[in-house]
Protein backbone atom coordinates (compact mmCIF):
# COMPACT_ATOMS: atom_id res chain seq x y z
CA UNK A 1 0.00 0.00 0.00
CA UNK A 2 3.40 2.07 0.07
CA UNK A 3 2.34 3.23 -3.30
CA UNK A 4 -1.21 4.30 -2.69
CA UNK A 5 0.49 6.54 0.62
CA UNK A 6 2.63 8.17 -1.68
CA UNK A 7 -0.22 8.96 -4.57
CA UNK A 8 -1.98 11.14 -1.35
CA UNK A 9 1.25 13.00 -0.71
CA UNK A 10 -0.06 15.20 -3.56
CA UNK A 11 -3.05 16.17 -1.87
CA UNK A 12 -3.40 19.79 -0.71
CA UNK A 13 -6.84 19.36 0.60
CA UNK A 14 -8.93 17.23 3.40
CA UNK A 15 -11.12 16.28 0.74
CA UNK A 16 -8.98 15.19 -2.14
CA UNK A 17 -7.15 12.93 0.47
CA UNK A 18 -10.26 11.66 1.82
CA UNK A 19 -11.49 11.12 -1.34
CA UNK A 20 -8.22 9.27 -2.63
CA UNK A 21 -8.25 7.10 1.07
CA UNK A 22 -11.44 5.87 -0.08
CA UNK A 23 -10.46 4.81 -3.50
CA UNK A 24 -7.33 3.33 -2.17
CA UNK A 25 -9.18 1.27 0.75
CA UNK A 26 -11.71 0.42 -1.96
CA UNK A 27 -8.86 -1.38 -3.90
CA UNK A 28 -7.99 -3.85 -1.24
CA UNK A 29 -11.40 -4.64 -0.24
CA UNK A 30 -12.11 -2.26 2.56
CA UNK A 31 -15.89 -0.94 1.87
CA UNK A 32 -16.60 1.22 4.56
CA UNK A 33 -13.61 4.11 6.07
CA UNK A 34 -14.78 6.07 9.19
CA UNK A 35 -12.06 8.09 10.85
CA UNK A 36 -12.92 9.47 14.35
CA UNK A 37 -10.83 11.90 16.89
CA UNK A 38 -12.11 13.06 19.79
CA UNK A 39 -11.13 14.75 22.94
CA UNK A 40 -11.35 13.51 27.05
CA UNK A 41 -13.73 10.78 29.08
CA UNK A 42 -16.24 11.01 27.80
CA UNK A 43 -15.88 11.53 24.15
CA UNK A 44 -16.36 15.35 23.36
CA UNK A 45 -15.27 17.79 20.43
CA UNK A 46 -15.58 14.20 18.17
CA UNK A 47 -14.67 14.89 14.42
CA UNK A 48 -15.64 11.97 11.88
CA UNK A 49 -15.01 11.10 8.41
CA UNK A 50 -16.93 8.71 6.87
CA UNK A 51 -17.96 7.22 4.10
CA UNK A 52 -21.65 6.22 5.71
CA UNK A 53 -22.67 9.34 7.74
CA UNK A 54 -26.35 7.13 7.82
CA UNK A 55 -24.68 5.84 11.55
CA UNK A 56 -24.51 8.94 13.19
CA UNK A 57 -28.19 10.23 11.98
CA UNK A 58 -29.76 8.93 15.61
CA UNK A 59 -26.70 8.61 17.52
CA UNK A 60 -23.91 11.18 18.36
CA UNK A 61 -20.49 10.63 17.19
CA UNK A 62 -19.48 10.78 20.85
CA UNK A 63 -20.88 7.64 21.51
CA UNK A 64 -19.32 5.62 18.65
CA UNK A 65 -17.75 2.45 20.31
CA UNK A 66 -14.72 2.76 18.69
CA UNK A 67 -13.67 5.58 20.90
CA UNK A 68 -14.80 3.91 23.66
CA UNK A 69 -12.90 0.34 23.36
CA UNK A 70 -10.32 0.43 20.58
CA UNK A 71 -8.30 3.39 21.64
CA UNK A 72 -6.55 2.04 25.03
CA UNK A 73 -3.44 0.17 23.56
CA UNK A 74 -2.53 -0.37 19.81
CA UNK A 75 -3.64 -3.36 19.39
CA UNK A 76 -6.04 -3.82 16.46
CA UNK A 77 -9.30 -4.72 16.96
CA UNK A 78 -11.81 -7.16 14.56
CA UNK A 79 -15.56 -5.05 14.59
CA UNK A 80 -18.66 -5.03 13.04
CA UNK A 81 -21.63 -7.52 13.51
CA UNK A 82 -20.08 -10.72 12.80
CA UNK A 83 -17.59 -10.14 15.82
CA UNK A 84 -19.98 -9.19 18.30
CA UNK A 85 -19.90 -12.39 20.26
CA UNK A 86 -16.04 -11.56 21.22
CA UNK A 87 -16.89 -8.22 22.75
CA UNK A 88 -18.94 -9.14 25.73
CA UNK A 89 -18.31 -5.75 27.33
CA UNK A 90 -20.09 -3.62 25.15
CA UNK A 91 -23.42 -2.26 25.98
CA UNK A 92 -26.86 -2.48 24.51
CA UNK A 93 -26.38 1.22 22.98
CA UNK A 94 -23.32 -0.22 21.25
CA UNK A 95 -24.37 -2.90 19.84
CA UNK A 96 -27.82 -1.28 18.19
CA UNK A 97 -24.97 1.25 16.92
CA UNK A 98 -22.80 -1.66 15.23
CA UNK A 99 -26.16 -3.60 14.21
CA UNK A 100 -27.18 -0.65 12.26
CA UNK A 101 -23.64 -0.73 10.79
CA UNK A 102 -24.15 -4.12 9.71
CA UNK A 103 -27.29 -2.87 8.02
CA UNK A 104 -24.90 -0.54 5.84
CA UNK A 105 -22.84 -3.07 4.39
CA UNK A 106 -20.43 -2.97 7.77
CA UNK A 107 -20.19 -7.07 8.29
CA UNK A 108 -16.47 -7.20 9.89
CA UNK A 109 -13.52 -5.03 10.05
CA UNK A 110 -10.10 -3.36 11.38
CA UNK A 111 -10.22 -0.79 13.98
CA UNK A 112 -7.03 0.74 13.89
CA UNK A 113 -6.05 3.48 16.77
CA UNK A 114 -3.72 6.15 15.16
CA UNK A 115 -3.76 7.98 19.09
CA UNK A 116 -4.58 6.70 22.49
CA UNK A 117 -6.81 7.57 25.05
CA UNK A 118 -5.26 9.92 27.22
CA UNK A 119 -3.49 12.58 24.31
CA UNK A 120 -4.56 15.34 23.52
CA UNK A 121 -6.58 14.31 21.09
CA UNK A 122 -7.50 10.08 20.22
CA UNK A 123 -8.84 8.12 17.49
CA UNK A 124 -8.11 6.35 14.40
CA UNK A 125 -9.90 4.25 11.46
CA UNK A 126 -12.57 1.86 11.56
CA UNK A 127 -12.05 -0.03 8.24
CA UNK A 128 -15.29 -1.85 6.99
CA UNK A 129 -15.81 -5.15 4.69
CA UNK A 130 -18.79 -6.59 3.27
CA UNK A 131 -17.61 -9.63 4.79
CA UNK A 132 -18.60 -12.63 7.04
CA UNK A 133 -16.11 -13.57 9.95
CA UNK A 134 -14.53 -16.60 8.08
CA UNK A 135 -13.86 -14.74 4.72
CA UNK A 136 -12.81 -11.79 6.90
CA UNK A 137 -10.24 -13.65 8.87
CA UNK A 138 -9.14 -15.44 6.01
CA UNK A 139 -8.59 -13.23 3.57
CA UNK A 140 -8.20 -9.70 5.34
CA UNK A 141 -6.81 -10.12 8.76
CA UNK A 142 -3.07 -11.43 7.54
CA UNK A 143 -3.44 -7.94 6.08
CA UNK A 144 -3.77 -6.34 9.27
CA UNK A 145 -0.22 -4.48 9.56
CA UNK A 146 -0.42 -3.11 6.20
CA UNK A 147 -3.16 -1.71 6.65
CA UNK A 148 -2.45 -0.28 9.87
CA UNK A 149 0.91 1.52 8.76
CA UNK A 150 -1.06 3.04 5.60
CA UNK A 151 -4.16 4.47 8.22
CA UNK A 152 -0.91 5.71 10.41
CA UNK A 153 0.82 7.40 7.46
CA UNK A 154 -2.78 9.22 6.40
CA UNK A 155 -3.71 9.78 9.76
CA UNK A 156 -0.24 11.89 9.97
CA UNK A 157 -1.72 13.77 6.64
CA UNK A 158 -4.77 14.88 8.20
CA UNK A 159 -3.32 16.36 11.03
CA UNK A 160 -1.31 18.13 9.15
CA UNK A 161 -3.77 19.64 6.66
CA UNK A 162 -6.21 20.27 9.46
CA UNK A 163 -3.55 21.95 10.82
CA UNK A 164 -3.21 20.49 13.79
CA UNK A 165 0.49 19.36 13.52
CA UNK A 166 3.36 22.25 14.82
CA UNK A 167 6.72 22.58 14.62
CA UNK A 168 8.80 20.82 12.80
CA UNK A 169 7.27 17.46 11.95
CA UNK A 170 7.16 16.80 8.62
CA UNK A 171 5.00 14.33 5.86
CA UNK A 172 3.90 11.03 6.91
CA UNK A 173 3.11 10.52 3.66
CA UNK A 174 6.05 8.25 2.41
CA UNK A 175 7.68 7.10 -0.92
CA UNK A 176 8.01 3.73 -1.92
CA UNK A 177 10.24 2.45 0.96
CA UNK A 178 12.09 -0.45 0.23
CA UNK A 179 11.48 -4.03 0.81
CA UNK A 180 13.67 -4.71 3.89
CA UNK A 181 11.33 -1.60 5.80
CA UNK A 182 8.63 -4.87 5.95
CA UNK A 183 10.86 -6.64 8.55
CA UNK A 184 9.74 -3.85 10.80
CA UNK A 185 6.55 -3.30 13.13
CA UNK A 186 4.36 -0.32 11.80
CA UNK A 187 5.45 1.63 14.86
CA UNK A 188 8.95 1.13 14.25
CA UNK A 189 8.55 2.21 10.51
CA UNK A 190 6.85 5.37 11.52
CA UNK A 191 9.77 6.35 14.26
CA UNK A 192 12.53 5.50 11.71
CA UNK A 193 11.31 7.36 9.05
CA UNK A 194 10.93 10.10 11.26
CA UNK A 195 14.54 10.03 12.40
CA UNK A 196 15.65 9.84 8.92
CA UNK A 197 14.08 12.91 8.10
CA UNK A 198 16.03 14.53 10.65
CA UNK A 199 13.59 15.06 13.49
CA UNK A 200 15.08 14.67 17.16
CA UNK A 201 14.28 11.46 19.17
CA UNK A 202 12.56 14.15 21.33
CA UNK A 203 10.73 15.99 18.50
CA UNK A 204 9.75 12.04 17.48
CA UNK A 205 8.32 11.66 20.33
CA UNK A 206 5.89 14.30 20.57
CA UNK A 207 4.72 13.72 16.70
CA UNK A 208 3.99 10.12 17.86
CA UNK A 209 2.26 11.33 21.43
CA UNK A 210 5.08 8.79 23.23
CA UNK A 211 8.03 9.15 25.18
CA UNK A 212 11.66 9.20 24.25
CA UNK A 213 12.41 6.42 25.83
CA UNK A 214 9.90 4.32 23.96
CA UNK A 215 10.94 6.23 21.01
CA UNK A 216 15.22 5.38 22.10
CA UNK A 217 13.51 1.30 21.83
CA UNK A 218 11.50 1.25 18.80
CA UNK A 219 14.70 2.82 17.30
CA UNK A 220 17.05 0.53 18.60
CA UNK A 221 14.93 -2.35 17.55
CA UNK A 222 14.56 -0.87 14.20
CA UNK A 223 18.27 -0.33 13.62
CA UNK A 224 18.68 -4.19 14.63
CA UNK A 225 16.49 -5.68 12.01
CA UNK A 226 17.54 -3.33 9.43
CA UNK A 227 21.16 -4.08 9.93
CA UNK A 228 22.34 -0.03 9.98
CA UNK A 229 23.55 1.68 13.25
CA UNK A 230 22.49 5.12 13.48
CA UNK A 231 20.25 7.78 11.65
CA UNK A 232 22.22 8.50 8.91
CA UNK A 233 22.73 4.87 8.17
CA UNK A 234 18.91 4.49 8.21
CA UNK A 235 18.48 7.60 5.63
CA UNK A 236 20.56 6.36 3.05
CA UNK A 237 19.02 2.80 3.10
CA UNK A 238 15.32 4.85 2.81
CA UNK A 239 16.52 7.84 0.87
CA UNK A 240 19.29 6.00 -1.70
CA UNK A 241 16.49 3.23 -2.71
CA UNK A 242 13.52 5.47 -3.26
CA UNK A 243 16.29 7.71 -5.67
CA UNK A 244 18.09 5.01 -6.81
CA UNK A 245 21.20 5.66 -5.58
Amino acid sequence: MYQDAARLEQAETIDALWAGVVAGLRKHGIHHVIYISATGTPAHDTRVLSTCPELYSDAHPDDDPFLAHCCNSYDITPTGAEFLPDHSYLDAQDKAFISKARAHGFLSGFGIPTRLRGGARYGGFNLGTTLDRAAFMDSMWPRAEQFRLFCLLVHRRIEELSGRVTGPEPAMIAPNLPPRLDTLSPRETEVIYLLARGLSRKEAARTCGISQHTIAEYAKSAYRKLGVRNRAEAARLIYGAVQGT
